[in-house]
């Protein structure tokens, strides 16, 4: 069964994944990653540039993300996030779970809809 800790929007994200404070992002909120207003929707814009398999790395996606600065500043401005966002999600997730975020889509979809591949 999973479980989880609940998690509150009002939450700083570091608070929760440490390493995500660096380079001005210690203030970051969950509701800031869930509206889309974190500033970080260009954290992972050029990595996989040269090689697309890089993007598969979830741990280095996760590392960049952590070490990212945030662009506008958080807060200010929304900006769909849309290279980011599964990763920022699923990186609150792991951190939040104490699991990888592949074993929590596992144990919650995977095994109980019976998906197979």
């Amino acid at each position: 069964m999973l479980s989880c800790r609940k998690l509150k929007l009002e939450e700083n994200v570091a608070k929760i994944w440490p390493e995500f404070g660096s380079n001005g992002k210690d203030i970051i909120k969950a509701h800031h990653v869930l509206n889309h207003t974190s500033g970080l929707h260009n954290a992972l814009v050029d990595f996989g540039a040269e090689n697309p398999m890089e993007i598969a790395d979830w741990d280095e996606c996760l590392r960049r993300i952590a070490v990212s600065e945030p662009e506008p500043e958080w807060g200010q401005q929304q900006v769909y996030h849309h290279t980011s966002f599964g990763w920022l999600c699923g990186g609150i997730i792991e951190h939040a779970s104490g699991k990888k975020f592949q074993e929590i889509l596992e144990e919650a979809f995977i095994r109980p809809l019976n998906i197979e591949g």
